[in-house]
């Protein structure tokens, strides 16, 4: 079994513990002077090199704190004064500032793109009788919404409005209709999407035809 520890730390304490007695009386477990005298001066430049290196980490440690904390400070104030040079460019629109301070100009926005379809298009009859719409879609970069409509009587779909929001309340209905039919559509700028699926929703019950036929 080994009788020297295998951590550094360990063999600088495991002779710094016995060379006391070991120079008391070398001969007696049959070392001279002079080898006890070198191991005691190896021990001791061990231990002082041992405290420097943890010092050295204990200054490392702080130095990396001071580090991450100094360059956070730093990173806000540069940030306000980037801030305030956008904005200084932006208020003199004078381009040239963004090259005299070494910094980029913001870039082009990207264009939108033609908007998405509305969908979970669904409606319900509320207690004034009229239509209540709801859809799913964004209003993002302006978008807005037009209401197509197709009584049960009309062939074709008419616009009746144009709203920014996702909801819709039809109370233009007229008493005697019994059936409608409704599509969303997106509009952004220039660009329309599609039409929704058509939501078709009962308003009453259509008269049953009550003719009797007459045997002769």
């Amino acid at each position: 079994m080994a009788v020297l520890p295998e951590p550094l730390l360990q063999q600088i304490e495991f002779f710094e513990q016995r060379l006391g007695a070991w120079a008391a009386d070398p001969a007696a477990i049959g070392l001279t002077g002079p080898q006890v005298a070198d191991l005691a001066s190896e021990t001791i430049a061990a231990r002082a090199s041992y405290n420097l290196a943890q010092a050295a980490r204990i200054a490392s440690r702080d130095g990396t704190v001071d580090f991450h904390t100094d360059t956070g400070t730093m990173a806000t104030t540069g940030r306000g004064l980037i801030k305030e040079i956008k904005a200084f460019a932006q208020s003199t629109e004078d381009d040239s500032v963004y090259s005299k301070a070494s910094i980029p100009p913001p870039a082009d926005p990207t264009p939108a793109g033609p908007p998405e379809t509305p969908t979970d298009v669904s409606g319900f009859i509320n207690g004034d009788g009229a239509v209540e719409l709801t859809w799913k879609g964004t209003l993002a970069y302006s978008t807005f919404y037009e209401i197509l409509r197709k009584l049960d009587d009309e062939t074709s779909w008419n616009l009746i409005s144009s709203v920014g929001d996702k909801k819709f309340l039809d109370d233009t209905l007229s008493a005697g209709c019994t059936a409608v039919q409704y599509r969303i559509r997106a509009k952004r700028g220039n660009d329309t999407s599609s039409g929704s699926e058509p939501i078709a929703i009962r308003l009453g019950v259509e008269p049953e035809n009550t003719a009797l036929n007459i045997a002769a």
